[in-house]
């Protein structure tokens, strides 16, 4: 009998690596497929208005399930495409690369075996992953939807690629990947939903726009998860959620709250340079095996760090804070505490309240717009508060190391009364508002006092 002619239809395309074909970093990819009778191209390229869509994509699913013909649909196109529930168990990967669909690619409920390419396709319509079993890599980079893509209560065995996405919304809802989970440089214009999901390798959601809400509630990431370079207009929401290899968000921008309560990270925290344009709740957060980091943040309205756990080194310094309460309530640090540098506005109280630290504290540089209120605290190293500008001060801390108090300023009231200071106490050049109440503190090292000046000075600019 004679061969069916082959299917007419090239594609090129700058797909770059492996498939690259041509030493101008393009490749042309011939399809494999016989063309329909009478016909230039396969069923799968002929025009969308010439083929029955329930008919082609019964077709695409036979010729997957085929051993013996490729699965290789490079720009095929489609009305819809309906694959909800379909076993695609052949033994080569499924390449969709560029594939046009115009209205919905359905894959709910589907089981599908090999690796999965879609490169580069599009949705008029939304992306339906439901519940889909995926043994292998799916692969989406640059993939488009004209609406969202649903992921929810997939189970992906590989890894999944959707660098470059472009949808309405990304819900992944209880969703489990034992592969790396990578969103780089992708645009969602209203939300992201990773809540109650489960990754097993890394997360890399990084220079990503999100025009709406970020939700990774309640989720568990057994390696890092990177935010890092991200905007999101919305809330972000990390409630309850597990990070395991360390959770990175530096330049990360939020136009919305920030909700990291009950947060548990190991392998710590980077999030300098980020900022927050409203409120921040980190509320009983646990943070071990490693150095929670905000310096060079940006925190626009009130921050709450009450109730957390930090088995390393807090570092704030040269972090601004400009509207709101900074609150830190019960909070223990096993290491370090620095805020170097640090800038509070007047619409910007500092309260440590009945907060421990297990090393030492630097503030030194420091403009506080308003008042602190830092007492019922321990502190096991030495505290450093020198060349501080600050509106006014009340201070109860027991100090085991020495206290640095020299070239600082008080525009209003300094209390120190249940103050105790194991080490030393110097106070030299420093200027006070009205006489701090030096006499009922604790102080049983040595005490330099040098040039210490009790006089009226100008409310400080901050």
């Amino acid at each position: 009998m004679e061969q069916a002619p082959r299917c007419a239809y090239e594609h090129v395309s700058s797909i770059s690596g492996s498939d690259a074909g041509s030493g101008d970093g393009h490749a042309v990819w011939e399809c494999p497929h016989p063309a329909a009778p009478e016909r230039e191209h396969c069923q799968f390229h002929a025009p969308i208005e010439e083929k029955n869509p329930d008919a082609t994509t019964a077709a695409l699913v036979e010729t997957i399930n085929d051993p013996d013909r490729p699965s290789t649909f490079v720009g095929a196109q489609f009305d819809s495409l309906d694959l909800s529930g379909a076993t695609l168990a052949g033994g080569d990967t499924i390449d969709m690369r560029e594939l046009i669909v115009r209205r919905d690619i359905d894959l709910s409920e589907a089981t599908v075996e090999p690796a999965l390419r879609l490169d580069s396709a599009s949705a008029g319509g939304e992306l339906l992953m439901h519940r889909l079993d995926a043994n292998s890599t799916v692969s989406c980079l640059n993939f488009q939807t004209g609406e969202d893509w649903i992921l929810t209560d997939a189970t992906l065995d590989g890894r999944l690629d959707a660098s470059g996405f472009n949808v309405d919304s990304f819900v992944a809802t209880g969703v489990r990947i034992e592969g790396d989970a990578l969103f780089r440089k992708g645009t969602a214009d209203d939300q992201v939903g990773l809540s109650q999901a489960r990754f097993d390798g890394t997360v890399q959601l990084t220079h990503t726009r999100i025009g709406g809400r970020l939700d990774i509630g309640g989720t568990v990431c057994t390696d890092q998860l990177s935010l890092s370079h991200c905007s999101v207009d919305g809330d972000v929401t990390l409630h309850d959620a597990t990070v395991e290899g360390g959770l990175r968000f530096e330049h990360l921008r939020v136009g919305g709250e920030f909700d990291a309560t009950h947060l548990h990270v190991t392998g710590g925290v980077d999030a300098r340079s980020s900022q927050f344009e409203t409120g921040v709740d980190m509320t009983e957060l646990t943070a071990t095996g490693g150095r929670v980091d905000f310096s060079y943040a940006t925190f626009e309205a009130a921050v709450y760090v009450d109730a957390v756990t930090i088995d390393g080194t807090l570092s704030m310094q040269h972090a601004q804070f400009d509207g709101g309460t900074v609150s830190f309530v019960r909070t223990a640090i096993a290491g370090g505490f620095i805020l170097t540098g640090a800038r509070f506005t007047p619409n910007a109280p500092f309260r440590l309240v009945e907060t421990t630290v297990g090393g030492a504290v630097s503030c030194s540089h420091a403009s506080f717009g308003s008042e602190v209120y830092w007492t019922g605290s321990r502190v096991h190293g030495n505290v450093d508060m020198s060349d501080c500008t600050m509106t006014a001060l009340e201070f109860g801390v027991e100090i085991d190391g020495g206290l640095d108090f020299a070239y600082t300023y008080v525009a209003q009231s300094a209390g120190f009364t249940e103050t105790v200071v194991r080490g030393a106490a110097r106070f030299t050049s420093a200027r006070f508002a009205s006489e701090p109440s030096l006499t009922e503190a604790t102080l049983e090292g040595d005490v330099a006092t040098y040039d210490l000046s009790v006089e009226s000075i100008d409310s400080p600019s901050v």
